[in-house]
């Protein structure tokens, strides 16, 4: 019996065992409601300060918004950097991928608040934080547009009655109709802008919710501080009239005011959609016109009084909603990468 050699057997090597991946899986982070709640609050409240500080921080017939804004964005970027370093997280700016959201949203925010504070010393405090707060809803519109996010009826209704109220507080619905002086045209003008501006800003915040909150805070700061120096060359405001009790104002307007605040606002943006970031946020109007009547005495109306409640009521409706359901659609859930 002949036996007949073949070709040899191929031998299977056998796989090397894969070493589970110690890389965890990327994902975005998931909101904090709550967190985004109690930041939103402490922001408006802090901002609501904003016109106080402005006005006591500026020397009579002098206008400094641009300056006063550039100083409040350059300790905000200096703040958020020493922050950062202590936290020993300077790699985490390095490592950070710049988008035109993150540019654009610093820019927009610091024209935001140049032309707001140059507005509320041209006009009454209360219209031109009113004015301001056309951004609330401009960002909402471009949000349900541009990112698909949902607008609920208890949204819609929150949105509906804080913007009714805060007609009411400013005098613009059942207040005095009188002629208005050129100085107080231009301070309309410019708490319109400022309120365009600040919602671009506020949409902008909606994009890149992977950044981490810190560093996401120093780029808005530093990139606000490049815009309003801009306006700072052209405008050339004249700082030589401050005494030392307004660059004590103003020191606690760069603090209170922009690194207090403003950091905030970067954090509620993360957590929260634009509809609730805007019903929350009306609450600077009533925190200004509080300190307007107690700081410079002006009168709050009846009609006021019935606004503000307004606003309260429709702050609380966000809150009243408590643990609902949020919206299973991806586009309102992950801001898109820009």
């Amino acid at each position: 019996m002949s036996l007949t050699v073949g070709a040899p057997t191929r031998v299977q090597p056998v796989p090397a065992p894969v070493a589970p991946s110690t890389t965890p899986p990327s994902s975005r982070p998931h909101p904090n409601r709550r967190l985004g709640i109690a930041a939103v609050v402490t922001s408006a409240t802090a901002m609501g300060a904003a016109g106080l500080f402005g006005r006591m921080a500026t020397p009579p017939g002098a206008t400094l918004g641009e300056a006063l804004t550039l100083g409040r964005m350059l300790v905000g970027t200096v703040g958020m950097l020493l922050l950062i370093v202590l936290s020993r997280r300077l790699g985490a700016i390095r490592r950070t991928r710049l988008s035109p959201s993150i540019v654009l949203g610093g820019v927009f925010l610091g024209l935001s608040l140049a032309t707001y504070l140059s507005s509320t010393l041209l006009t009454d405090l209360s219209r031109a934080v009113v004015l301001h707060y056309l951004g609330p809803l401009i960002a909402t519109v471009l949000a349900r547009v541009l990112l698909k996010e949902s607008i609920t009826r208890l949204d819609a209704l929150s949105l509906a009655t804080a913007f009714a109220g805060m007609l009411l507080a400013a005098g613009l619905i059942g207040g005095n109709s009188t002629a208005r002086s050129d100085q107080e045209t231009l301070g309309t003008a410019l708490g319109v802008a400022s309120g365009i501006f600040y919602g671009l800003a506020l949409l902008c915040y909606r994009y890149r919710s992977d950044m981490p909150a810190d560093v996401r805070s120093f780029w808005n700061f530093a990139f606000g501080a490049v815009a309003t120096a801009a306006m700072v060359v052209v405008t050339r405001p004249d700082v030589t009239g401050m005494t030392a009790t307004n660059w004590g104002w103003a020191a606690g307007f760069f603090v209170v005011c922009g690194l207090l605040a403003l950091g905030l606002l970067v954090v509620a943006g993360k957590h929260l959609r634009a509809a609730e970031l805007s019903g929350l946020s009306y609450l600077e109007v009533v925190v200004a016109l509080i300190l307007g009547a107690l700081a410079f005495g002006e009168s709050i109306s009846l009609v006021a009084t019935l606004g503000a409640g307004m606003i309260i009521a429709a702050m609380t409706l966000p809150l009243v909603a408590g643990r609902r359901r949020r919206t299973t659609d991806p586009a309102s859930q992950i801001a898109p990468v820009v």
